[in-house]
């Protein structure tokens, strides 16, 4: 070990490199014991490890360096800190863990046995697929699988214990009182493992002011150490922040070949009740944290993970941002107790979850992020919460763009919202969540799983909503657009959106003779009507010629159905004149089977150019 002050420059460090002035630095050769050159450290010292491979096995609280005061610890490009092969082995203590499956009416679930570690490293998944009553006792499935293919099934509870498999028992104290789809996992398997660790959890004093930095890599050694299944409590990761901490930063350094690159969450002493709740004890809580600028190339398993259900303190004020991470599942998982927090312009390449908002978290602002090279149309950002858990709530996700599946049209913008996509050249979508803005000029704004497909036609707001013809509107409940420049509301559908609602258009013709007219809509067509549709219409219209020697208003009501052969028919058709300051102009409604339309048709005088405009509202319904 070198311990060198300021003043001191040698040729392994780089000649010409200044250091500020009073500052002491602790440099670590590969071969050095990096624990000890730590504990010899004073507070506010720096850590520096020099380029080369530093292999090292695990020391305290499982970890190659744990950090339990204010230090800067920078890795310099080229060094490499390394868990040796074989730190983790597999191991015949099982780990059961609970929070999954249905919320647990009784949990009584013990297990007992000795593996006899003849499947390797393995899963035990119990259910209870039936409730019992009277004196027929519940049961459970089981296997060493996953949930859907549990081949053990309908096996009774007995209340003693039961024999699984390999030497593995299992007990509920009580043969009844549980409920289906109660679920238990039991794990046996290998450790936890960590490259640097800050806080242990339980710290009664807060480690704070802990710089980890520089353009070094931390590699765990996945592949070469027995792993925790992943379901347990304590996963490993390249680097840990954990109970009492705060002012930690964790900067450009790169991660590999580990189950999470990042984790950071605090801790609690209490109880843990089912869907997040504590029970007594004490809170450890984490703040102010930041991680910016790191790369994580992980492509069998996972990123980043804030916030844990199994580690309950509170954690706050958490920066993520602009990292790039390559994983083979979940990228970034904000998580449980996470409050206050950003994730922006992150660059993420996974072959499972890009940014999961998983559980609870709150206050969180989620924007400028890319998931690049899916070509499958995965989302960037994901927002549930398992069975009994409260969803993430309060967050603001916007500008989250899949780079490939996502292509933006020229001069398109999505702004806020999430999983919204504007394909249409200057289209836009302002806000909502999983809305798509297809058209050229098409807009969306707000609601859910709305879709705009018609040249410069809008969605504003409401849920299933479809404009689908130019120039049209569409709001509420799955309301579809049928028709140009229509708009379009609905309550909800019997079927599929449109087949119950209520729009209103505006027609239109010129007239220069007594030759009738049809008025038409804002592409020039009739007032298109469905298959299998009844449509109650009432018009107001109203003509004028130059100025207004000639003028008239009409109103025409009635009931149009057009069948499954395409006819239209019309019943109870009928117009009045509001007023006619010539006799011979007229104004009717006629079926049009041939287009499938209802046809509004004006007749004006001879050598007179009239205008004529009209009103239209309709109320239809579909059913075939």
């Amino acid at each position: 070990m070198w311990i060198i002050t300021s003043f001191i420059l040698l040729a392994s460090v780089g000649w010409g490199q200044t250091l500020p002035v009073g500052e002491s630095i602790h440099y670590v050769r590969p071969g050095d014991n990096p624990q000890a050159v730590l504990d010899a450290a004073q507070v506010g010292e720096k850590i520096v490890f020099l380029p080369g491979l530093h292999e090292h096995p695990l020391r305290k609280h499982q970890s190659i360096l744990y950090v339990d005061k204010s230090m800067d610890i920078e890795l310099m490009e080229g060094s490499v800190l390394k868990l040796a092969n074989n730190q983790t082995v597999l191991e015949s203590d099982p780990e059961i863990t609970i929070d999954h499956g249905a919320p647990k009416q009784l949990d009584d679930f013990s297990i007992g046995g000795e593996y006899d570690l003849g499947l390797g490293q393995v899963f035990f998944t119990i259910r209870i697929d039936s409730e019992g009553s009277g004196d027929r006792p519940d049961t459970f499935e089981w296997g060493t699988s996953q949930v859907r293919n549990l081949p053990h099934r309908n096996v009774s509870i007995t209340g003693d214990w039961q024999p699984l498999s390999n030497g593995v028992e299992m007990k509920f104290d009580s043969a009844t009182g549980h409920n289906v789809g109660s679920l238990w996992f039991v794990s046996y398997d290998g450790r936890e493992s960590y490259g640097i660790r800050v806080g242990h959890g339980l710290q009664e004093d807060y480690i704070e002011d802990v710089r980890i930095f520089g353009r070094g890599t931390i590699d765990l050694n996945h592949r070469n150490n027995v792993q925790p299944s992943g379901l347990v409590k304590n996963i490993s990761a390249c680097v840990l922040l954990h109970g009492r901490i705060r002012n930690i930063s964790v900067e450009s350094i790169t991660m590999v070949d580990t189950m999470r690159s990042v984790m950071a969450y605090g801790e609690h002493t209490g109880k843990f009740l089912r869907g997040g709740g504590t029970e007594g004890g004490e809170s450890f809580d984490a703040e102010k944290i930041s991680i910016i600028g790191t790369r994580t190339i992980n492509p069998v398993d996972k990123g980043y993970l804030l916030g844990h259900p199994s580690h309950r303190g509170r954690i706050s004020n958490v920066r993520c941002n602009y990292n790039y991470m390559e994983t083979g599942t979940t990228s970034l998982e904000p998580n449980f107790n996470l409050n206050q927090y950003e994730v922006i312009g992150n660059v993420i390449k996974s072959g499972g979850r890009a940014i999961h908002c998983w559980r609870k978290s709150i206050n969180g602002i989620i924007k400028n992020n890319v998931r690049i090279d899916d070509t499958t149309g995965l989302e960037v950002v994901m927002v549930n919460s398992p069975g009994a858990w409260e969803d993430p709530a309060n967050l603001i996700i916007r500008d989250n763009r899949n780079h490939l599946s996502d292509a933006l049209g020229f001069w398109a913008s999505v702004t806020a919202g999430l999983d919204n996509r504007a394909l249409g050249a200057y289209s836009a979508v302002g806000g909502g969540r999983h809305n798509s803005a297809e058209a050229e000029f098409a807009a969306i704004i707000g609601g859910v799983g709305n879709r705009a497909s018609g040249l410069a036609a809008t969605a504003t707001g409401g849920r299933g909503n479809e404009a689908s013809a130019p120039y049209s509107r569409v709001h509420g409940l799955e309301a579809r657009s049928l028709r140009p420049g229509e708009d379009a509301m609905a309550a909800g559908s019997f079927e599929e959106p449109g087949d119950a609602q209520a729009s209103r258009l505006v027609v239109r013709t010129l007239t220069t003779d007594n030759t009738p007219q049809a008025l038409s809509v804002a592409d020039g067509g009739l007032i298109h009507i469905a298959e299998n549709t009844s449509v109650a219409y009432r018009v107001l219209a109203t003509a004028r010629s130059r100025g207004g020697s000639v003028q008239a208003g009409f109103e025409a009501k009635g009931l149009a159905r057009r069948g499954a052969a395409g006819n239209v028919a019309l019943f109870g058709d009928t117009i009045s004149t509001i007023y006619s300051s010539q006799p011979g102009l007229q104004f009717r409604a006629v079926a049009d089977s041939q287009a499938g339309a209802l046809e509004l048709r004006a007749t004006g005088l001879a050598a007179t150019t009239l205008r004529w405009v009209a009103q239209v509202e309709l109320v239809e319904v579909r059913f075939e």
